[in-house]
């Protein structure tokens, strides 16, 4: 065997090498293994096991105080029914940023002084709300046979859940949102709310 034979033969072993080990780094490699080879990983599966993937869970709620009218806001609302007048309980507002809801008692009031009394809870990332409990007209909260996330509506009865997501629960404008904040909103209202027609 000459030396140019050797060395061509060499050449070619390493060649052989270098692709079979390419060919084994590709065939372990996440992007390229098939279904049931230890380094696959499914479309919903995270390639770095120790990342947990963040779960939404709600935090509990305990029932405020049944409103009292020296601490009821009135707040107005677009394309309002002259039957009736919409407040908010300053007292039950509060906002737990660990969930991101904004939780609150409502009393819509008739022109003859009936109250249709709710407490709510308004998750902005979503835009939907829950009703936690109802006024049983005694007094006294009432908690529904189901409580459940439900799609904020704009239409009708319901139009005051959709004002107070744009203009005071979930506006953007109010930076670190809080309690305090809220109430300042609900009292004062911004200058651009007015512009817009909301007065």
């Amino acid at each position: 065997m000459t030396k140019s034979t050797s060395r061509c033969n060499l050449w070619v072993g390493l060649i052989a090498l270098l692709l079979s080990q390419a060919g084994l780094a590709e065939s372990n490699s996440p992007l390229t293994a098939k279904k049931g080879d230890a380094n696959f990983y499914g479309p919903n599966e995270s390639v770095n096991p120790n990342v947990e993937e963040y779960e939404w869970t709600e935090k509990d709620s305990q029932l405020p105080p049944f409103p009292e009218d020296d601490n009821l806001i009135e707040f107005q609302v677009t394309r309002p029914s002259a039957s009736f007048s919409y407040f908010i309980d300053a007292n039950s507002i509060s906002y737990t940023e660990a969930d991101g809801v904004v939780r609150y008692t409502l009393v819509i009031r008739s022109r003859n002084g009936a109250n249709n009394v709710a407490f709510e809870g308004m998750r902005c990332t979503t835009n939907e709300y829950k009703t936690y409990a109802f006024g049983n007209g005694e007094g006294k909260f009432v908690r529904p046979r189901r409580i459940e996330w439900k799609p904020i509506s704009e239409n009708g009865y319901t139009r005051y859940r959709k004002d107070l997501a744009e203009f005071y629960f979930c506006n953007f404008h109010i930076v670190d949102l809080s309690a305090e904040k809220i109430i300042r909103e609900l009292k004062y209202a911004r200058p651009q709310v007015r512009e817009s027609g909301f007065y």
